[in-house]
């Protein structure tokens, strides 16, 4: 079922969008595959993120990379309320990886900072939308007024001798809460885009080069985002890599 808001867009019963001249693929628009993307996302993520904690081809002891995971979305109410499918989907899905990662880790400090994580899940994550403006929920604001003004401590493990987890990030459209960060390694699209520019916009998001703990720009090693999209994005995503490959001499 569909509730039509205007000529430009509709919002389905699972509270997703669908836009004008979008293509309809029923699956893509099915909680089953929001949540199969969720973990497949998740486990992209901590595959990365344990490639820049120990960063074996960058010689030994070579400062470590904060990974973030950077996710678009359609309902904010999914991600804000706490009977939010979208949280609590995420949240569940987060402890299983994190307990399953931990059972096996032989690193002792990485293994602290997946229990720490573990043990605070909520700190793990958190959204800006341009609906938080005004919203008089002081913890809301603490989030947002973080997120977006604190980039820089984002990339940082710790901050004042405390385990800085956050690294997964909600948001709605990139146009209106223009964001971005150096350290995004994953992005993930729970949502439908309408222009190629707003597409573009997304995918830039993670275009940055990233930077070390120790806040160096690193332009000596090749990093690769996970851009993770629905089956209807295909065309989209295919001519973006044909057109970076082309520019940066790749055949």
């Amino acid at each position: 079922l569909a509730e039509i808001k205007n000529a430009d867009y509709a919002v389905l019963s699972n509270e997703l969008e669908i836009h004008k001249g979008s293509e309809l693929v029923p699956q893509v628009f099915s909680a089953s595959y929001q949540e199969l993307v969720i973990r497949q996302a998740i486990e992209k993520h901590f595959v990365k993120e344990r490639e820049n904690w120990f960063r074996e081809n960058a010689g030994v002891n070579a400062p470590r990379i904060k990974t973030l995971s950077l996710y678009f979305i359609d309902s904010i109410a999914s991600y804000r309320n706490d009977d939010g499918w979208l949280k609590n989907v995420f949240e569940k899905t987060l402890a299983d990886k994190l307990t399953s990662l931990i059972a096996v880790e032989t690193d002792d400090e990485y293994r602290d900072f997946l229990e720490y994580s573990l043990a605070h899940i909520s700190e793990m994550h958190g959204g800006y939308f341009a609906e938080d403006n005004g919203t008089g929920d002081s913890a809301i604001q603490a989030e947002v007024d973080d997120i977006l003004r604190n980039k820089e401590s984002m990339t940082q493990f710790k901050v004042d001798g405390k385990w800085n987890i956050r690294r997964f990030l909600f948001s709605k459209w990139t146009l209106r809460e223009g964001w971005d960060n150096p350290n995004v390694f994953v992005i993930t699209k729970l949502r439908t885009s309408g222009s190629e520019i707003s597409k573009l916009q997304e995918v830039g998001r993670g275009l940055r080069l990233p930077v070390d703990e120790l806040g160096r720009r690193l332009a000596n090693q090749e990093f690769r985002l996970d851009y993770m999209i629905d089956w209807t994005e295909r065309d989209f995503a295919s001519k973006l890599v044909g057109e970076i490959n082309s520019d940066g001499g790749v055949l």
